[in-house]
């Protein structure tokens, strides 16, 4: 309840001779005289983004829209206060621990706190999970979108790419940071491992949500333990064929958020089995498909650094007088 709404005092001034001392508020001099009454705790709904995100930019413009004028949540992002920093190119451990930090900090005086995050903020809540956070911190929810919970397959790929172009190592890098990102850096290394997704608390509310079209974020870099509600949505529309991205802005997704977030447990799939069918052959076919593909771009790319290579190193040598 909050404090501005208390509409019944005049009704209680209007039947102040009525009421008895113990059924209403204290009279003094005529007057009613009402308690003070704390103001309602809200609940925190702490995003968490993906790789190369800032706290300031526009990944969660959406979800913010979706919550605006509901007195009962506050949203903030993991990263907008530099006393627990998130650097989205570094260590996933180092993030995990930053993020139990600022769940900690932000669970003093919230009802609750949910986590909601994307793409690699996944993998870094996953962690946070695994080093200890839990209910006990406050946490009533997790959902996580486009998280590649296992590793992901694109990341490996270009890894491996690079430890085999030797002394083109550098020229490969930059090859691979124009069409991808920078595949060397500390978060890259550490998606390009095999990853598990712990099991948490049943007093989490925990679903994983992606587009079958995420081709950034394939179907088995998606997987979670098996006891989790785990979801694929097929595309209703050509802007959602960019699965990855997409997902951020999707109404259905939005819609479980916010419900998942009320409840804190998800709401039933009502789908039909050939629905979910459809999403889930869609998505794996997807990823196979995209698994054939990194290996041939992967050895273009390896082929063309090993012809710039050259170039490259001639054209950094010193010139001799």
């Amino acid at each position: 309840m909050r404090a501005a709404g208390i509409l019944w005092i005049p009704l209680l001034l209007a039947f102040a001779g009525t009421a008895s001392a113990d059924d209403g508020p204290a009279r003094t001099a005529g007057r009613l005289v009402e308690p003070p009454r704390p103001s309602a705790a809200r609940e925190v709904i702490l995003l968490v983004g993906g790789y190369g995100t800032a706290a300031t930019d526009g990944t969660w413009a959406a979800l913010e829209a979706r919550f605006a004028g509901d007195p009962r949540y506050v949203l903030r992002r993991f990263g907008a206060d530099p006393a627990r920093p998130y650097d989205t190119t570094g260590p996933l451990d180092a993030n995990a621990r930053s993020l139990i930090a600022e769940v900690r900090e932000q669970a003093r005086g919230a009802a609750a706190v949910h986590l909601v995050t994307h793409s690699m903020g996944g993998n870094v809540a996953d962690r946070a999970f695994a080093l200890g956070l839990g209910p006990a911190d406050g946490v009533r929810s997790y959902i996580a979108l486009a998280a590649p919970h296992a590793g992901s397959a694109i990341a490996r790929a270009a890894h491996e790419t690079l430890d085999r172009a030797g002394e083109d190592r550098e020229v490969l890098r930059e090859l691979l940071t124009t069409v991808y990102q920078d595949p060397d850096t500390s978060a890259a290394r550490d998606l390009a491992s095999p990853l598990v997704s712990p099991p948490i608390s049943r007093e989490v509310g925990r679903l994983h949500l992606r587009l079958a079209t995420d081709l950034l974020v394939l179907h088995d870099d998606a997987r979670g333990p098996p006891d989790v509600d785990s979801r694929i949505l097929l595309p209703r529309a050509l802007s959602e064929l960019e699965g990855h991205g997409a997902i951020l802005r999707d109404p259905r997704a939005l819609d479980l958020i916010a419900a998942t977030v009320r409840d804190g447990a998800p709401p039933r799939d009502e789908r039909g089995a050939a629905l979910r069918g459809a999403a889930e052959g869609t998505s794996a076919g997807l990823g196979l498909a995209m698994g054939a593909l990194l290996g041939a771009v992967s050895a273009t790319l390896l082929l063309l650094a090993r012809v710039l290579g050259p170039f490259r190193r001639r054209a950094a040598a010193p010139v001799l007088p």
